[in-house]
Parts: C-alpha cells; structure tokens; sequence
C-alpha cells in the first residue's frame, strides 16, 4: 500500500486528495493485465468482496476486492472459480485490483 507520512495525509485531507484512490484510478487505467481466478465471495458491510489468485513471473499473489458498484451489478461474473481480468502494478504485483 502507499505509505505516507502523517503530514502527507493531513495536507492531501486539506486539499481533498485521495492518494490512494488515485493510485487505484492509475491502476485501472495503465496497470498490466493477468488473468486471475475467484477463490471465494462474500460480504462485508453491504458491499460483496472478493478473493482471487494470480500469478506473475511463477510467483502466485492471493488478496482482496471489494466490487464496485457496477461490478455487484454483474454479481454473476464473479462467482468462485469465474476467470476475471485483473490490472497489477509492475513495480509491485502485489497490488492488484479486478476490472
């Protein structure tokens, strides 16, 4: 995740810049793409979250999504086992997110 200083968050809170929402924004729009499988679904507060695996150069990655609200729309598309489309960071595959 993106580590930042308690200065750092409390000047983006005045300027009302979300960091890490912008960094998944960048995600979406310029990661590289794997396929990934769906581990498992469930939920958490009224919104559905997803595990899945993937792997990248033989090392496999397993974490978290919470779906967006498009996504849950389309519930059906990520049931344990579906393949999806996942976006990594090459600088560290670790982070993730499904498109």
């Amino acid at each position: 995740m993106i580590q930042q200083s308690w200065f750092s968050r409390l000047l983006n809170r005045l300027r009302g810049r979300d960091p890490v929402a912008e960094y998944y924004a960048w995600l979406v729009s310029h990661g590289r793409v794997t396929e990934g499988r769906i581990i498992d679904q469930f939920e958490v507060d009224d919104t559905v979250a997803i595990c899945y695996r993937y792997c990248i150069k033989n090392v496999d990655y397993e974490t978290s999504h919470n779906l967006t609200i498009e996504q849950q729309s389309q519930f059906h598309l990520y049931v344990p086992g579906a393949s999806v489309s996942v976006r990594y960071d090459p600088k560290r595959p670790c982070i993730s997110t499904v498109t």
